[in-house]
Parts: structure tokens; sequence; C-alpha cells
């Protein structure tokens, strides 16, 4: 394959992006700045087909609905590796859903591997190495000029996807697995475009160590947390590098502390915002004790009879598992196990896909059989008044 071509112009973006809606396969993916950013962005997006590499450059060709397009075509197969992340955010920037997906990482846990992480793939199934740099790994990408290293590296991310997921499905057709891992990208292709569920907790009570804090101390926290998050937003900077959680506890807890000896505050911040750091530790210090809302209770441990049939259950999946070379969980949820054991004659709503829709199609059809057997059989040993199927 040629060196990656570089497109920071619109007019060779929408030439190049005629071409690539006319080929049957593309390889993509993408680089981001979120350790660098307030909201991190996509930066670099690469493209590659069956003959070429291309390098886009999003900061620089605005107008990305070309390949959106490519993005929603199902007729062109859109090869992808570990996508859950590039999916998620295509969508939450451009609105550009996916269609036609195989992610090579979930076709690589359907041959086996526990770690598929892209060089380990590569490596097992083309016997290709490429340069997989902790530098790049964490680099800003959203710097520019972007160096010829940079470039080459980011282009290695795409360059052997085609043969790979060529290779990988050969192997998936032989181990008659194909249409298993063809179901996953169509699930993720569902919840690429899914909005997250929005957390019980506001964000100050997800810090973690939050809990060590007394009610007084809680309320110093929210607004030194607020004020960090104005300041990172104000200079689109990672929330961290304004203000390390540590000095966030620090402060709560000594808020008459001198600024100027606090461990790892920044003078460059004192000197720079100051004033509103100061205004945030009045406030916190003025506002009434902030009491965190009780969580709700923890479910009762489940009864003797009930763990013995869900580990009955789990052995049965863990030996399927030992079977067939793959990961356990791959066959069944767990959750699903969990409300058999507690209830065996939930079977009936556990095959239907509205009752337990994280239950695969391609699971029910090559498990439902075996796992029922299971199930009667852990009844069986540990009875309840409900009869298994």
């Amino acid at each position: 394959m040629n060196s990656p071509q570089f497109i920071d112009r619109p007019p060779d973006w929408n030439r190049i992006a005629l071409d690539l809606a006319q080929e049957p396969q593309l390889a993509i993916d993408t680089e981001a700045n979120s350790m660098y950013a307030y909201r991190g962005r996509i930066c670099l997006i690469q493209i590659a087909t069956a003959r070429k590499s291309l390098l886009l450059d999003p900061l620089a060709v605005s107008d990305l609905s070309a390949l959106g397009d490519i993005l929603a075509d199902p007729a062109v197969v859109k090869i992808l590796h570990g996508s859950d992340y590039d999916l998620r955010s295509f969508y939450r920037e451009y609105g550009f859903p996916a269609h036609g997906l195989f992610d090579t990482e979930t076709a690589a846990r359907f041959l086996g591997m526990v770690a598929p992480n892209l060089a380990a793939v590569l490596q097992t199934f083309l016997d290709v190495d490429i340069p997989k740099s902790r530098r790049w790994q964490k680099s800003n990408w959203g710097l520019r000029p972007l160096t010829a290293p940079a470039l080459a590296y980011a282009a290695a991310d795409v360059q052997h996807l085609i043969p790979l997921a060529q290779e990988l499905r050969r192997r998936l057709t032989e181990a008659g697995r194909l249409s298993w891992v063809q179901e996953e990208c169509t699930r993720l292709e569902l919840t690429g475009c899914a909005d997250l569920p929005e957390p019980a907790e506001p964000p100050f009570l997800r810090v973690k160590g939050v809990d060590r804090l007394e009610p007084a101390e809680l309320a110093i926290f929210k607004e030194l947390f607020d004020f960090r998050e104005q300041e990172a937003q104000r200079l689109d900077w990672p929330a961290h590098r304004v203000m390390r959680r540590e000095t966030l506890f620090y402060l709560a807890q000594s808020p008459d502390a001198p600024l100027e000896s606090v461990p790892d505050l920044s003078p460059q911040l004192l000197h720079r915002a100051g004033r509103q750091l100061r205004a945030a530790l009045h406030r916190g210090r003025q506002s009434p004790p902030l009491h965190r809302p009780p969580r709700p209770r923890r479910s009762p441990p489940p009864g003797r009879d009930i763990q013995e049939r869900l580990n009955l259950l789990k052995q049965w999946r863990r030996d399927k598992g030992i079977a067939l070379g793959l990961d356990p969980a791959l066959l069944w949820p767990a959750a699903s196990l969990e409300r058999l054991a507690q209830n065996p004659q939930l079977w009936d709503t556990e095959l239907h896909q509205t009752g337990a829709p994280e239950i695969r199609h391609w699971q029910r059809r090559q498990f439902a059989n075996e796992l029922a057997a299971a199930l009667q059989n852990a009844a069986r040993q540990h009875p309840t008044i409900a009869d298994p199927p």
C-alpha cells in the first residue's frame, strides 16, 4: 500500500469522497484529543481501501456530509476495530449513524481471543506487526501540523483492516459463528447512535472518594468542583489539568489554608483565577451542610436455593465456554441467568426479545435447549415453588 494521503482541503475531500462511496468496503478509525480538551473531538479520520489509505483532517474540512452518507450506506461495509468509541463520536459530533459495520475486535473475541487489541489481532491472524507507540497513543491529535511519524502511526491502524476482516470472516464461517458476529455488529450500530442515560447522581457526587467528606466539607467540595468545571470549559482543558482531584479534597477539608501553601495548586491558576477560586471557597463555607441523598437499599442476598441454582447455571456457561474456546460471558448474559435462578418460570419470557432484550437471537437459537436442560437440572436439585421450563 502506498504512503497515506493527507487531506486537508475541501475540494480534495469532495472529489475523493465520490470514489469512496463506490467502494465495497472501507477501513475506518479516528484519533481524538480527549486527553487535552474539556470535551474531546475527532481530530483525524483514517480511511483505507484495498489499495490506498487516506488521512482526513476534520479540523480543516468542515463539511463531512459525504462521510455521513458513506457511514449510513449499508452497501459499503465499514471495518473498524473496537468501534464503540468511534461510532459514538461520529454520532455525538456530527449526527452520523453507521450501518454495514464489521468490528474486527468483536470478531476476534468470537474466535477465542481474550485481549484482542489491534496489534495482537494482526499478529495472531495475519502475522503482521504494526508500531504501537505509547507516545502517539497519548498524543494531542488536535495540534497542527501533524508530523510524518504521527501520520504513519495513524495510518497503520487501518492499512491492514480489510485483509484482517477477510481472514476473520473466513475463520468465523468455518466455525459457524459469522452470523453471531454480524448480530453483535448490528447491536453496536444501534448503541453507537443511542443517547447514554443520564446518571442519577450529579457529577460532583460521582467523584471517587467523595463519600468520606463530612456534610460541611461536601458543600465546599461542590463549589470547588463547579469552579473547576467552569474554568476547564473556559480554557478548553480537561478538568484534571485545572486542578487535581486530590487538591479539591484538600481544599474542601482545609478551606482556610493559605492557597499559596496548598500542595499541587498551580501558581498559574492562582494568577489566572485566584479571585474566582476564593469566591468558590467562600460560597462553600457559607452554604448549609450538604447531605448526600440516601442510596437505594441493596436487595437482600439470594436464598441458598437460588444461589445454588445460579451456580449450576454459571457452571453450564463456563463448561460451554471451555468447550467452544470462548469467553463464557459471550454465551448468555449473567443478568438473565440471575433472573432464571430466582424464578425458573421466567423461561418463556427470556425466550422473547421484548422480555429480555439483552439476550441475542443467536444465543437463543444456539443455546436455548441446552440452557433449558441445565435449568431443569438446577430446579430439580434445588426446587422452588416455581416449575422449571
